[in-house]
């Protein structure tokens, strides 16, 4: 049952936070997906909620991939394996390697967050909040491209232990997403200066600095055109 409270709510929760905290930190941005919400009018359907708002996508994936709610997972080697490096690696007794062995039963961790803005796979400016790089034609460098996961991000892992769940969480995220940004205008509630850090609960949350708890309070109005 933690499991599927994890899964069905604390994760798409965290996602749609960070979502909020960066529409709100660039309104040019929250104007451009309610713009594109308000032009398509009616309320999307599945279908068209995966293939008609490419904009609304770009917002989603940026999210899940500057902001994974998980850091980090753990998998456990099923047989002895030798895993492939992409660059060889010195250690510190200055032996060059290109491989890991990893025996049975050894645990190997993920670090999703590390990856998924890691400068050498993804460039130099992938920790700025940038939609507009799953629009562009060459937006996605080659190096993420050979990354083989949703996306080339992995926030929901990979293989064939990878998160059940993930269309429902996108789908899901998307559709409050686009509810609450078609309707409202969001702000900082102390304003464009309010800074927020990494509070430490079940899982990492956003919080606003100096405040105890992990709520990130916003002022909101309705659109009114």
């Amino acid at each position: 049952m933690k499991v599927l409270l994890v899964a069905g709510y604390e994760m798409t929760s965290i996602s749609m936070t960070w979502a909020l905290l960066e529409l709100v930190s660039n309104p040019d941005m929250q104007s451009k997906l309610r713009q594109e919400l308000l032009v398509f009018g009616e309320e999307p359907m599945f279908d068209q909620q995966q293939h008609s708002l490419p904009y609304l996508d770009a917002v989603v994936h940026e999210t899940l991939q500057v902001h994974p709610p998980l850091t980090d997972f753990v998998r456990m080697a099923n047989e002895d394996d030798i895993i492939p490096l992409s660059e060889p690696i010195v250690t510190q007794s200055g032996e060059v390697i290109n491989s890991i062995s990893a025996a049975h039963g050894t645990k190997i961790g993920i670090p999703v967050s590390c990856i998924n803005r890691s400068t050498k796979i993804w460039g130099a400016d992938v920790k700025v909040f940038c939609p507009e790089c799953w629009l562009e034609e060459d937006g996605i460098p080659k190096k993420a491209q050979d990354i083989q996961a949703y996306q080339h991000i992995l926030t929901f892992v990979d293989s064939p232990r990878t998160c059940l769940g993930k269309g429902f969480a996108v789908a899901e995220f998307k559709a409050v997403m686009s509810v609450l940004v078609k309707n409202f205008v969001f702000e900082m509630r102390d304003g464009p200066d309010t800074q927020v850090e990494l509070g430490r609960g079940f899982l990492p949350r956003p919080k606003i600095v100096g405040e105890e708890g992990t709520n990130v309070p916003l002022h909101l109005c309705q659109y009114e055109g």
